[in-house]
């Protein structure tokens, strides 16, 4: 079979012409690049997933990805090769910040090179490979775009018999070669995707005279504005509420006006943006919005004579470009030493971002304050596609996937690291990302890149025909009829985001479940304070959003509907607490220094994720309103169900689904246990002294329940016992040195300390929060041994007692102990005092 196919240009059915254009000068000879034996498939534009002069490869030959093993020094000795020549510059330009590799042996240094990939997504809207064009505008030359993946791996440095370095880096298996096993083994120092432009020769047979670096230096101001129209025009009331004008804002809300250039504080809702960044440590760092100079900076071109760093001059530039008059900047917005309205503003940030028509985000590694790289007069690095986040190619299609570009780079930025931007990003309906190398946009509906506005790519569609529909992908009439959510995204560079991506945990919507609370205060907790006493004020937007939501309180940043899940937070290794914020209570994870986790005994997708039993009343010390009960949504599981309700039932409610023990046994395993909903109905009466006492610790819980104290341990694992620096689950015991459950991920060390010995018995208290199931594949394989009785669980606190006080605790770590094996620990009925 041929492997390609003519053609008919001249057909009614065609959608382009794609015939290359006549010679401009038909005298003009070119001068082919010289490549070595291993690169000569380059030297053929064939080697490119391209349709051009009204041919198209055959569809076993669309993916034409190639993958080479090369040591650095055989990259140095083919030096006449242009290809292996442009692969080496890109390699010796990464690899100067890591010094070890100046060292190494270039024998040992292999480059991993596989292409060629394309500024794509490879596929369109239905599924379907894209067909593509070069660009031939150049009358003379036929140009591809493309870009390498380069991962780069130190092979062990080995000696042979005769002194010479040894290299194999592949081996046969079948009719393919592959890595061999060191080379997979080997530690990847760096992978980088560097961009190309292609010059192949306008003739019968194309062949290469010309390869140079790709960048694009500057961002197209009129492709952003596209983006932000077309999304307006098209998504609509989903991104941007028109009514959000008259939406009322904090009193004493400002902004910039961009055209005349000076502080406004407007009496009518505008149309604005805000502004997302880091602060700057640099001179200007004291150029602040203050009572002082508020009168000089309302007056009309007072900005242009500050000093302000380059970011807000670059915002400003931006919303000029843009046609948006006003903007929103913490800095110059808010009255910074003014204690009486800044509290206000604060409180007011899921307003603030939230009503803002997008929100420019300067997602950037460094707080230097050095402006927006890209715009005009700020050139990005020479070489951007060396030093940004690589790609990550789709393989089969030749392009890239473009739900990783917002992860690979926004997410891994310095400013998605600080706390204060946690809030700005997730309460923005619309976020303009500028990066280092490239600008994104996502809303509500999508995403769009930079990325794939660069590379001018005819997409190609083929006429249709019984043969060629199924092999090509033509469209027929089905595929034609769109779906509005296809039609919405057919803009350059737009995608459809994937609902399913981490990047989509960043989409504030009504139908936030607890879920989303836990990913995001996971995030939230991870992130970097300059002033740890801000831990609660720079979450108080989400705050206010998620109170909303779930029509609930939000008691030192846990929502009270659902506060007996949201107690059960884990923070890997030894408790660490927020020594600057003496006041918050050690249930709150907003007194943890360590970041902390939802999902430490039960994933986030499976379906009983926080589904618990609730069997305490639980009292909480109001700093404003005294000791009163706690609004909670109490449930049996996936009943919504009040303890006495099921206090009243001879029979629990049964529960559907796999691997669940049966009626029978859950109703006789429960009424066994020391702490069940009937108990907890019956004992609801809280001590009088710990009630008074109580009031000494404001913001604290009051509560009965049972308590036992126990053993830990190290956790036996099949493969031993954890070691030194290890972070693992400790084993829980009883007093007769039985196994009960576990505590969850704690360190070595700290478990060392605290474990018993021979003769020296060590006893710890443990409350008992909520009950539960095991998480599903452990459900799944104790089923399979019919140990059903172990399926159900207690989730307990270690709790250490303050001497001065009776009654008070303070929260340790959360764990869990096997239902059955409870009235096996000698559990106690208290009155806690959590503080």
């Amino acid at each position: 079979m041929s492997d390609i196919l003519a053609i008919d240009e001249a057909s009614p059915q065609s959608r382009i012409n794609l015939s290359l254009p006549h010679r401009a000068d038909a005298s003009l000879t070119f001068t082919r690049l010289s490549l070595c034996q291993r690169c000569q498939g380059w030297g053929q534009i064939n080697i490119h997933n391209m349709t051009y002069g009204g041919i198209i490869k055959q569809r076993s030959d669309r993916s034409t990805t190639t993958s080479e093993y090369v040591s650095v020094e055989q990259l140095t000795q083919n030096g006449n090769c242009a290809l292996c020549a442009a692969i080496l510059d890109a390699y010796y330009l990464r690899s100067q910040v890591l010094p070890h590799l100046q060292s190494w042996p270039t024998t040992q240094i292999v480059v991993c090179i596989k292409g060629p990939f394309y500024l794509d997504r490879g596929f369109d809207q239905q599924g379907r490979l894209l067909l593509r064009s070069p660009d031939i505008s150049d009358p003379d030359f036929i140009v591809v775009r493309m870009f390498l993946e380069l991962e780069v791996k130190c092979l062990v440095w080995k000696i042979s018999e005769q002194g010479v370095s040894e290299q194999c880096f592949t081996e046969q298996v079948g009719q393919v070669a592959v890595a061999t096993d060191e080379l997979r083994k080997a530690p990847t120092q760096f992978k980088i995707t560097p961009q190309f432009k292609l010059k192949y020769s306008n003739e019968k047979m194309p062949s290469l005279c010309g390869i140079e670096a790709w960048e694009n230096p500057f961002f197209d101001i009129e492709v952003l504005r596209g983006w932000l129209q077309h999304c307006e025009e098209v998504h609509g009331i989903q991104c941007v509420d028109k009514e959000n004008e008259s939406k009322v804002l904090p009193t004493g809300f400002r902004v910039i006006d961009t055209q005349q250039m000076n502080i406004v504080q407007l009496s009518d809702p505008v149309r604005y943006v805000a502004l997302s960044y880091m602060w700057s440590g640099g001179l200007d760092e004291n150029i602040q919005l203050e009572k002082s100079n508020v009168d000089a900076l309302e007056v009309s071109g007072s900005i242009r004579n500050l000093r302000i760093p380059d970011t807000i001059t670059d915002a400003i530039s931006l919303c000029q470009g843009l046609g948006e008059r006003y903007l929103w900047v913490d800095r110059l917005c808010i009255i910074q030493d003014d204690q009486v309205t800044k509290p206000g503003q604060i409180n007011a940030m899921d307003k603030i971002y939230s009503l803002a028509i997008f929100t420019i985000v300067a997602a950037l590694n460094a707080r230097n304050g050095v402006g927006f790289p890209g715009l005009a007069g700020r050139a990005r690095h020479p070489r951007s596609s060396v030093w940004s986040q690589p790609h990550t190619p789709e393989v089969e299609a030749q392009g890239i996937k473009v739900d990783d570009i917002i992860n690979n780079v926004v997410d891994k930025s310095l400013w998605n690291k600080r706390g204060w931007t946690f809030q700005e990003r997730l309460l923005s309906k619309r976020r303009l990302f500028i990066t280092e190398y490239q600008v994104m946009y996502e809303c509500c509906q999508g995403q769009a890149t930079e990325l794939l506005t660069w590379a001018p790519f005819i997409v190609c569609e083929l006429p249709t025909s019984p043969n060629s529909s199924e092999e090509y992908g033509a469209t027929t009439e089905v595929d034609e009829k769109e779906s509005e959510s296809e039609k919405a995204i057919d803009f350059p560079g737009f995608y459809v985001k994937n609902r399913y991506s981490i990047s989509n945990s960043y989409t504030f919507k009504e139908t936030v479940s607890l879920r989303d609370y836990c990913v995001w205060v996971k995030d939230y907790s991870a992130r970097q304070l300059s002033f740890g006493a801000d831990i609660l004020n720079a979450f108080t937007g989400v705050g206010n959003a998620l109170s909303a939501v779930f029509d609930s309180h939000m008691l030192y940043g846990l929502p009270e509907k659902y506060f007996a899940q949201c107690l059960l937070w884990s923070n890997p290794g030894a408790t660490s607490s927020r020594c600057e914020t003496h006041n918050l209570p050690s249930w709150s994870w907003a007194s943890s220094l360590i970041p902390i986790d939802y999902a430490w005994h039960c994933d986030y997708s499976d379906k009983y994720f926080l589904m618990v039993v609730s069997i305490v009343h639980f009292y909480y010390q109001d700093p404003d309103h005294g000791l009163r009960k706690l609004n909670i949504k109490e449930r049996w599981v996936r009943n919504e169900i009040t303890i006495e309700e099921l206090s009243k039932r001879e029979e629990l409610p049964p529960l559907q689904g796999k691997h669940i023990p049966g009626d029978w046994r859950t109703d006789r395993d429960w009424r066994e246990c020391p702490q069940n909903p009937w108990q907890a109905f019956e004992r609801q009466t809280l001590d009088a002294d710990a009630c008074k006492i109580s009031a000494m610790f404001p913001g604290s819980l009051v509560f009965n329940t049972t308590v036992a104290s126990l053993r830990i341990d190290h956790l036996r694992y099949a493969e031993g016992t954890p070691t030194k620096y290890d972070i693992y689950n400790a084993s829980l015991l009883n007093k007769q040195g039985e196994g009960v459950g576990i505590l969850s991920m704690m360190e070595f060390s700290w478990v060392e300390a605290r474990r018993s010995t021979d003769g020296n018995s060590k006893l710890f208290d443990f409350i008992v929060l909520s009950g539960g199931l095991e998480e599903y594949y452990a459900r799944k394989n104790l089923a399979f041994f019919s140990q059903w009785r172990d399926i159900w669980l207690l989730d307990v606190m270690l709790v250490e007692r303050l001497p001065c006080k009776p009654f008070v605790a303070r929260r340790v770590a959360v764990g869990t102990v096997k239902l059955r094996k409870w009235k096996d620990c000698e559990p106690r009925w208290e009155t806690i005092v959590l503080c």
